[in-house]
């Protein structure tokens, strides 16, 4: 969803060619218009089965790229993932023009957290360091993000912006009606408490939390409370059924699409808490924050909540790990209705006063104006309708 707002409000202030993929497509239409926007995508091929990795080896994604930029001629060159940062840079070169990298994760961090092989996570650190050496600016999603960066690869200060991933509170907010919908789709009695778990399932940290849930949190709380059901929503769990269990849904894909019936804004709202039991992984949990807008209760460990600016005990509940401790607070949530609500209201005011995608994304202006006082290209003109260029 960065990509997405980040698309959907700096289009409004910069005429901006964007090239996309069908890699990360859910099938959906284009659902984004404006006149200052051009949405492109890279044309299918057998390299897509490597996924965003395939970003860097894939012949006709660098051809797709040229292309744009050589009709565009645009004023800035932006990648949204990594991977795409050595076409990022092939067009820098090409057309002299500043290259804005927008690091979603630390990718190095993320895979030696996850304990990755050698080989592979000392490959992921010397294109990590290259990347964020070629841009000209480099944003990150977290103040946690940018001090490892600086640390990891020496980068100074001023090189890295902060734009922090948001929620739509629009979109995500509490829906009685929504809540309804969800619980009769799977024939949940209104007296049913409901613990909710949101990821892609097919990553390292969201598998290893379902199997924390299945093995360790969902025994103990069934055992004192048999009218609980846990909601695990997401897509690409077919390696995890075997973890299923007695009042254990698994969603599938859920849109959260502010016109799809029903919405992932519906299913948080049909939960009474969610729960957030990583132990690995980089970057802001967009999930968390998704929660959190529809007044959701939230216990997560404090990995989990990395680079968010949470209140423990006021406005989400956190663990070191997932532990006895993580369980303690989920059973002690499980007995108190009032507090849940509280926790939930405390959660949304402070997406509401510290989570706008409008506000965030606005700080890109800054660093095309940061780049054009640097003389490296004009990136806001005249009547600011100069093009940016997401990669």
């Amino acid at each position: 969803m960065n990509i997405y707002h980040t698309i959907k409000y700096v289009s409004q202030r910069n005429r901006l060619q964007v090239l996309l993929s069908h890699v990360f497509s859910q099938g959906g239409e284009v659902d984004i218009f404006h006149p200052n926007l051009d949405i492109n995508y890279c044309p299918p091929t057998w390299f897509d089965r490597f996924k965003y990795k395939s970003f860097l080896f894939n012949p006709y994604y660098y051809k797709a790229a040229y292309e744009l930029m050589n009709r565009t001629k645009a004023d800035v060159i932006q990648c949204q993932v990594l991977y795409t940062a050595p076409a990022g840079y092939l067009l820098k070169r090409r057309f002299k023009k500043p290259l804005v990298l927008v690091q979603e994760n630390v990718e190095y961090l993320k895979y030696r957290r996850f304990g990755a092989p050698a080989p592979l996570t000392y490959f992921l650190n010397k294109l990590e360091e290259a990347s964020c050496r070629m841009a000209d600016k480099i944003v990150a999603v977290s103040v946690v993000d940018k001090e490892f960066m600086r640390e990891i690869y020496g980068l100074p200060e001023a090189k890295i912006e902060v734009i922090q991933h948001c929620a739509d509170p629009e979109v995500f907010n509490y829906s009685e009606k929504g809540r309804h919908t969800v619980r009769r789709l799977y024939d949940l009695s209104p007296q049913e408490l409901v613990l909710s778990f949101v990821g892609k399932l097919d990553t390292i940290p969201n598998t290893a939390a379902v199997r924390y849930i299945a093995g360790e949190i969902y025994p103990l709380v069934l055992a004192e409370h048999p009218r609980t059901t846990f909601l695990i929503i997401g897509q690409n769990y077919d390696h995890l059924l075997p973890y299923k269990k007695q009042r254990m849904i698994f969603t599938g894909f859920v849109s959260n699409r502010k016109d799809a019936s029903p919405n992932l804004a519906d299913y948080l709202s049909a939960s009474d808490m969610v729960i957030v039991p990583l132990d690995s992984g980089s970057g802001t949990r967009v999930k968390i924050l998704e929660a959190a807008a529809c007044s959701r209760a939230i216990v997560s460990t404090e990995i989990g909540v990395e680079g968010l600016d949470f209140v423990e005990g006021t406005e989400i509940l956190l663990s070191e790990r997932v532990d006895e401790e993580f369980i303690g607070l989920v059973l002690g949530l499980v007995e108190d209705e009032a507090r849940r609500k509280e926790l939930g209201r405390q959660a949304r005011q402070k997406v509401l006063s510290h989570y706008s995608w409008e506000g965030e994304t606005a700080k890109y202006e800054g660093i095309y104006r940061e780049i054009e006082g640097r003389g490296a290209a004009t990136c806001l003109g005249k009547g600011h309708e100069s093009p940016g260029y997401d990669l």
